[in-house]
């Protein structure tokens, strides 16, 4: 069993790497010609770069090469495209792209963007971007009916660029009495659709700091346009070395996300305990004023 858990883990891991030495094909918006998504009064959703447009007019030519002249009266709304480009289809970007299952990523949300979400069913979280660097993020589960304590995670992100993103931050507990968390440093290295994520971590509490680091590897590959692979996986350093590993999938909408997967648990020489089911919804808000 452990075994079969250490080479499942690294297939994931590796599998994404590997298929980075095969041409990406996801290509990021960063065409002279910016697209846009058009919802039309009846439901219509046209995605696509703007020719031209007149107080009446707006044509359009999407993806696939269609050119569209519209009357503005049929137009519902017309927004900037955010995602990639992938054979002549349009990706929609993963609104949850700052964490992973439960951990975060490099990547920061911009001003005024927020979610809303349930770990595991059972721990209501929420986050919102306090500027294009600083994110914060909190909840508190809910078990037997009881609020639990709360936990508090703000994240400056210190570097970025098309690549890489790497962040500081804290995971802290709040309620009578409690003083403790976690302070990490975390970097994500990739595009949005393929990207591997490092990061390490002191536990402490009041003043004093643990002398021994835990360390977190996550991966995530996109396969289509609602569907990315994602992996999240810890060094515990505790009873000789110990560790978390967990696999599944993100299902993509434009607002919505919905994770599924499994996790298990190795310690020290232990047989590995398995399998814990992961169940994550989170919900973009959009900007707040």
């Amino acid at each position: 069993m452990k075994n079969a858990l250490l080479v499942s883990l690294a297939l994931i891991t590796l599998a994404p790497i590997a298929l980075r030495g095969q041409e990406d094909p996801a290509i990021q918006l960063m065409s002279e010609q910016p697209l846009f998504e058009v919802v039309l009064v009846d439901g219509t959703v046209l995605i696509g770069s703007i020719q031209e447009q007149s107080e009446t007019t707006v044509v359009l030519v999407t993806l696939a090469g269609v050119t569209f002249e519209l009357q503005r009266a049929d137009i519902r709304s017309v927004a900037a495209a955010s995602g990639s480009v992938v054979n002549s289809q349009f990706w929609r970007a993963d609104p949850s792209s700052t964490r992973l299952f439960f951990t975060t990523t490099g990547r920061s949300l911009s001003r005024g963007e927020a979610y809303a979400g349930v770990y595991l069913l059972v721990l209501p979280f929420a986050a919102v971007g306090v500027t294009d660097r600083l994110t914060v993020a909190g909840g508190a589960p809910i078990l037997f009916g009881e609020v639990q304590p709360a936990y508090l995670a703000p994240k400056l992100q210190v570097f970025r660029n098309p690549t890489t993103q790497i962040a500081l931050g804290t995971l802290m507990l709040i309620g009578d009495d409690l003083n403790v968390g976690v302070a990490y440093g975390v970097g994500t290295f990739g595009s949005p659709d393929v990207a591997v994520t490092g990061g390490i971590g002191f536990g402490y509490a009041g003043a004093d700091f643990s002398k021994n680091a835990l360390g977190m590897l996550g991966i995530e590959r996109r396969v289509s346009g609602s569907i990315k692979l994602i992996s999240e996986n810890y060094f515990l350093p505790i009873d000789g070395g110990s560790l978390i590993v967990s696999a599944g999938i993100r299902i993509l909408g434009k607002s919505l996300t919905g994770d599924v997967g499994l996790a298990g648990l190795i310690v020290g020489q232990d047989e590995p305990l398995c399998c814990l089911p992961l169940l994550n919804l989170s919900y973009a808000v959009g900007r707040l004023p």
